[in-house]
């Protein structure tokens, strides 16, 4: 079973891209900000949840810009989550993008959870999205939901 999830692609007016190196990752890899769809919410109302959670960003400080299409599936290589008394092999998540409207020091990383963020120039990604697939499928959202970035 698959769990639904959504991310955050987030471009600040430098045309950089937001990205977060959790707590459970080693210091060198970062993905975009995200998390899971809880039960009875739609996935808009998790993206503002999450980022709040993780980030303290607020919606007013996010400008929306659009919502992938079609859901980035993937299945978990060694670990099963389980998460409510229910186990997933896998995620399927689906993206938003935002232009940043907030100032830096409004964005404070959750202890415990997110040990820092970073501001990714769009043609350094490949130093930051090290997971399989990640570079590759993030390149194809930007690309659909920021179509004037190259």
């Amino acid at each position: 079973m698959f769990r639904l999830g959504v991310s955050a692609l987030i471009i600040n007016n430098k045309q950089q891209l937001l990205v977060v190196n959790l707590n459970s990752f080693e210091g060198r890899y970062f993905a975009v900000p995200g998390g899971g769809v809880d039960h009875g919410e739609t996935p808009e109302e998790a993206v503002y949840r999450e980022l709040n959670e993780e980030l303290n960003i607020k919606p007013q400080d996010l400008q929306p810009v659009g919502q992938s299409d079609t859901p980035v599936r993937f299945t978990f290589k060694e670990i099963e989550l389980n998460y409510n008394s229910q186990s997933y092999t896998g995620s399927e998540r689906y993206f938003f993008g935002f232009r940043f409207l907030g100032a830096d020091k409004e964005i404070r990383p959750k202890d415990g959870e997110v040990r820092r963020y970073k501001w990714a120039p769009l043609d350094q990604l490949q130093n930051y999205l090290l997971f399989d697939n990640q570079l590759e499928e993030t390149i194809e959202k930007i690309r659909e939901l920021f179509p004037e970035s190259k």
